[in-house]
């Protein structure tokens, strides 16, 4: 039935539901059969894909439906979340009964998570087979919970005896591992995703028993080892491997660190394994940096294997790690198949959350925590749509619910007349990409008797259907005149003629001339569509120069430079020059780092966001403080310049972010920034260099000539580098002196102040995005 739920949110919700339960069931029947009681059938893991269609999709190399993929990494990635400690918040309300439930009926059986685990991976072994058109994200969360598994149980060490002090259930459970490694061996053979043949064999290779191997079995082909060492040859050998199937580079480093420590591990290995190495190394194939590794590999398993008594410990211990992931190459969509990865595990990973570790609701935390000004939501500003003489007073607020795609504008009128109106009819048109939950092309909301100083509220919902510009447009229209003129306020002689009375009742009362008022439209604002989109610095600065979509825009506002509010401002660590961007932190987007760079000339902000609709919208604003010289009462004010940079997934977005560059900044600062044209920039930028060249012309001209004259092209290094102090525009000013002496000339390509500036906030972001997080991690210990 899930698999039928067409929105993807709902489908990984109830996955992840399914998961969960299943997981919990299996574990809770699984300690009921440890104290005694008869095993319930249907409680186990495989009974998830006891369905046919779900157990042939499992079993079948190709398969279309994308939904086998959601279903193996949903499971686990639910196993991850059960091994994790239980939360330490008791009153979070009811998302953590399940697991309170299982941990107070099982006692310490609550974190033997590792048996449910342990059947997920017995299950899901047909996925390593799988050919999903080059996606690879559930076969990777599949073997990285095989290696973690076979971490646990130490499966390299063999099967533990009773002697040793091993358990039932613990011999068991590793040797079920352990057929299940055999098994796995086998099927390496018919990997059918190229990309995941190195990945299995390092999963296996770490982690197999080679002592426990057969020694009658070693020039038998099917013997585990023979088996690897072969798939190690066909990866290494691989010649016709395309960068869109196989990352090669990758693969063969994957194989030869496998092929150190197997050969370091076990003499027969180490002797198949040099054998192979040889061979690669004398290869065409094999590049410079592979043969230098090989070598290297050799001599230390031929020292390995000379020095047999000695014990080398910590040389190739297994680390329970899975050093893979699906995201391919740092570019950050380099095909289909990994955009695709990495949209299903952000809808996992978001799905897993809400349910496991949601964020406790609103009410809660104020009841824990009191009254934080963080919790409690300032209400939405209204704005008058009508003026301040007109007979009905008419003002609004909106409300939006970016989860249903809605917005709700809630009006309140206001009768300003002596007299009381018996109606009034609101009519709500809409523009841009609007539409009204039944298709009409307008909403009428219709009023009676409004009296005279007392407001009425109506509300009407629009839904948005895609990211543009869009306004409702109220309309006013009473009737003063409703009731007048009709036959029953005509209070003349009245026959008892029965026609007469029947007439009186049908006759309806007439509804008069009415007055129209039109109100101002209520724009919403386009920041409203946007929906604030976590990512760490260094996710970001590797995503901004793939968004192919850009739009720029400058613009400029004043701010106190010296006196009380600067200094006080400063002692709060607080820059003086961003009062102009303060609104923007109740916008919907979020604050790549949780602080500001500043520089000599200024400062960088980074935010993302992402639309009701999913594209991407990532913005930078630079910022660069230029004094303007007139002085009032004794405060030097000053001009503020910043750059805005949008770029977006989709092209839409800055197009329609572009039509109205003013529209876009007042709704990102409320108003405080002006726009300014590019060629009006260029043009003030031109006279302020010009007024300070002359000046400079002028204070030279006044100075006495030295002695020994300069050469004219040292002449305009001074004036560049004099210039520059003035202007205080670039980072890079320390590389010019005030003497007019320059560095002789450089071997390294030049990069324009804005590049050195640009690149210089990038380390400073990354630098202090570190120093955070490690301030952050000393204080949790």
């Amino acid at each position: 039935m899930v698999r039928n739920l067409r929105a993807e949110s709902d489908r990984m919700h109830a996955l992840a539901c399914i998961c969960r339960t299943a997981l919990c069931v299996d574990l809770f029947a699984k300690e009921s059969v440890r104290r005694g009681q008869k095993p319930l059938a249907g409680t186990d893991i495989a009974s998830l894909f006891e369905d046919a269609r779900i157990k042939d999709d499992l079993n079948s190399v190709t398969s279309k439906s994308l939904f086998r993929e959601e279903l193996v990494a949903m499971l686990v990635e639910s196993c991850f979340q059960l091994s994790l400690p239980l939360p330490e918040q008791k009153s979070s309300g009811m998302e953590s009964r399940v697991i309170g439930a299982l941990a107070y009926g099982t006692g310490y059986g609550a974190l033997n998570w590792t048996d449910p685990a342990l059947e997920v991976v017995e299950v899901c072994r047909p996925c390593v087979k799988w050919d999903c058109d080059g996606r690879t994200y559930a076969i990777d969360c599949y073997l990285k919970l095989l290696v973690r598994l076979c971490h646990i149980y130490d499966t390299r060490g063999g099967v533990k005896r009773v002697k040793d002090g091993a358990s039932q259930d613990q011999i068991l459970n590793e040797t079920r591992l352990q057929n299940l490694q055999r098994e796995l061996v086998r099927d390496l053979r018919e990997v059918n995703t190229p990309r995941i043949c190195a990945r299995l064999l390092w999963a296996i290779s770490e982690h197999i028993d080679l002592e426990g191997l057969d020694p009658l079995l070693a020039d038998d082909p099917d013997d585990p080892l023979n088996n690897i060492v072969s798939n190690i040859h066909k990866v290494l050998f691989n010649i016709d491997s395309s960068a869109n199937t196989t990352n090669r580079l990758q693969d063969v480093q994957a194989v030869l660190l496998c092929t150190q420590r197997l050969g370091s591990r076990n003499a027969r290995a180490g002797q198949l394994l040099i054998k192979e190495l040889e061979e690669f190394r004398s290869n065409p194939s094999a590049d410079s940096v592979n043969k230098h590794q090989c070598r290297l590999i050799l001599q230390r398993i031929k020292y390995v294997s000379s020095h047999s008594d000695d014990k080398w410990a910590g040389v190739s211990e297994a680390r329970g790690d899975y050093p893979f992931s699906h995201h391919k190459l740092t570019v950050q969509f380099y095909d289909a198949s990994a955009a695709q990865d990495r949209k299903l595990e952000g809808l996992i990973h978001k799905a897993i959350l809400e349910l496991w570790r949601p964020d406790p609701n609103e009410l809660t935390q104020l009841l824990t925590k009191g009254i934080d000004s963080s919790l409690v939501k300032v209400p939405p500003n209204a704005f008058s749509l009508t003026g301040s003489s007109d007979p009905c007073y008419v003002e609004g607020y909106h409300l939006t619910d970016p989860n249903d795609g809605r917005i709700t504008l809630h009006l309140k009128v206001l009768n300003l007349t002596e007299i009381e109106l018996n109606r009034v009819d609101i009519r709500v048109g809409i523009s841009g990409g609007l539409y009204f939950m039944d298709g009409s092309p307008q909403a009428v909301r219709q009023l009676r008797d409004l009296n005279s100083q007392e407001p009425v509220l109506c509300s009407v919902t629009v839904g948005v259907s895609h990211f543009e510009r869009c306004a409702l447009w109220v309309q006013v229209l009473y009737y003063p005149f409703y009731g007048s003129g009709a036959p029953a306020d005509y209070e003349g002689d009245f026959s008892e003629d029965p026609q007469i009375i029947r007439q009186k009742r049908s006759q309806k009362p007439e509804l008069g001339e009415p007055v129209i008022l039109r109100c101002q439209p209520y724009k919403i604002p386009l920041t409203e569509l946007l929906l604030p989109h976590k990512i760490s610095p260094v996710e970001y600065f590797r995503l901004w120069p793939s968004l192919p979509a850009i739009v720029e825009c400058t613009g400029t506002y004043t701010y106190e430079g010296s006196g009380f509010k600067a200094t006080a401002a400063q002692q709060y660590g607080e820059s003086p020059f961003l009062s102009g961007l303060k609104s923007l932190s109740s916008k919907p987007f979020h604050k790549v780092c949780s602080h500001i760079i500043r520089t000599v000339a200024g400062f960088q902000l980074c935010y993302a966001a992402k639309t009701w609709y999913g594209g991407f919208v990532g913005m930078m604003i630079f910022g660069a403080s230029e004094v303007s010289r007139n002085v009032d009462l004794g405060d030097e004010t000053t001009t503020m310049i910043c750059k805005f940079v949008v770029r977006a997934s989709d092209e839409s977005i800055t197009k329609e972010i572009g039509s109205d560059l003013q529209g876009w900044m007042d709704d990102l600062t409320d108003g405080t920034i002006e726009y300014m044209p590019e060629d009006e920039v260029k043009a003030a930028a031109a006279e302020r260099l010009r007024l300070s060249m002359e000046r400079i012309a002028l204070l030279k001209a006044a100075k006495p000539r030295p002695k020994s004259p300069k050469s004219d092209d040292e002449e305009e290094k001074e004036d560049e580098s004099d210039d520059d102090e003035k202007k205080k525009d670039t980072e890079n000013e320390e590389n010019e002196k005030g003497d007019g002496k320059t560095k002789g000339p450089s071997t390294l390509f030049k990069l324009t102040p804005e590049e050195v500036e640009h690149r210089a906030l990038q380390v400073a972001v990354l630098q202090e995005w570190h120093m955070l997080c490690k301030d952050r991690s000393t204080k949790v210990n």
